[in-house]
């Protein structure tokens, strides 16, 4: 029985969005650099709006200390809002070595569902008040990073940058229509064993980035009020999904007799242990076969979606 029957994968219609980079992005990106390039200078008066301070802290929930409730010498620069809203209003005022408590609601939809919508209590003390000195944004900035003459340069070169990372996701959205389409037309016979070891692949994943939340399964899956069985269920779709998409790229490199030499597999894979400060010490830790391996597909599949765009009708 024939496991794959593929649909006509050549000149698939696929609408391609437009690109642009606004005013408003180019500026939020010179202001990232300017406050990147801040001068800090330690001061003795109460902290304001725009300032750099570091803090020691503590919060409760109904007298008990929450998970990750604690930090000591936090940096933070009042005015960004990335903590929770009211916070940094609080630390208005305050002086270095000032002890200052009080209490705040976490909003609803607060994205950390333990806490959301509950009443928090903190404990907060003012270790540092920095005062900022931001670059003026002009001709003399722009050169200063090393590359530009004029302001303006600078800023062709960020929208440059900009688009062209647009651009790279724009390519990613494309190739993934590009397989699902050829995946959802084309009739495949998965074995459930097959779907049962891609779901084992997924909790894999799940439990690695769960852990580098700093959380353990079992506190998330109760945050989230499920377990992983309820888990297992949902991600039989997505784990079909993958397979019928695997199959489909692995059938298309086959007919079109797409190959990834033995020298090119090397290349690509000394090229990415090169980002690593000791080579050899990674070497000894990880499945170099098994590495191989991942990196051969890769490559190939890279060549099966640059075969799809050239058939494609991208308009």
């Amino acid at each position: 029985m024939e496991l794959l029957k593929l649909k006509d994968y050549k000149g698939i219609k696929i609408k391609k969005n437009k690109l642009e980079v606004s005013k408003d992005e180019i500026k939020k990106a010179l202001e990232h650099l300017q406050n990147s390039r801040a001068k800090t200078i330690t001061v003795n008066r109460p902290a304001k709006q725009g300032d750099s301070i570091e803090i020691d802290f503590e919060v409760k929930q109904g007298n008990v200390k929450i998970e990750g409730g604690e930090s000591k010498n936090h940096p933070l620069i009042l005015g960004q809002g990335k903590f929770l809203p009211g916070f940094e209003k609080e630390m208005e005022e305050m002086k270095a070595n000032e002890v200052k408590e009080f209490s705040l609601k976490a909003p609803d939809d607060w994205p950390d569902k333990k806490v959301a919508g509950k009443a928090l209590d903190f404990k907060v003390k003012m270790n540092l008040v920095q005062e900022r000195d931001l670059p003026k944004i002009d001709d003399k900035f722009a050169e200063s990073l090393g590359e530009f003459k004029t302001l303006k340069d600078l800023e062709k070169s960020i929208e440059h940058g900009i688009m062209q990372e647009k651009g790279q996701k724009e390519q990613q959205r494309i190739r993934m229509e590009l397989i699902e389409k050829i995946a959802d037309d084309s009739k495949v016979d998965i074995p459930e064993k097959a779907i049962d070891q891609e779901v084992d692949k997924m909790e894999k994943e799940f439990n690695f980035s769960i852990q580098n939340m700093g959380l353990d399964m079992e506190t998330y899956l109760k945050q989230i009020k499920t377990d992983i069985n309820d888990l297992k269920k949902t991600w039989r779709i997505e784990a079909e999904k993958r397979i019928k998409m695997t199959l489909c790229l692995d059938e298309i490199a086959e007919r079109e007799n797409i190959k990834v030499d033995d020298q090119e597999v090397e290349e690509k894979v000394n090229q990415d242990l090169k980002q690593y400060p000791n080579v050899e010490e990674v070497k000894k830790n990880i499945d170099l076969e098994q590495l191989k391996e991942y990196t051969k597909n890769v490559l190939r599949n890279q060549r099966v979606f640059e075969l799809l765009e050239k058939e494609a009708k991208i308009i």
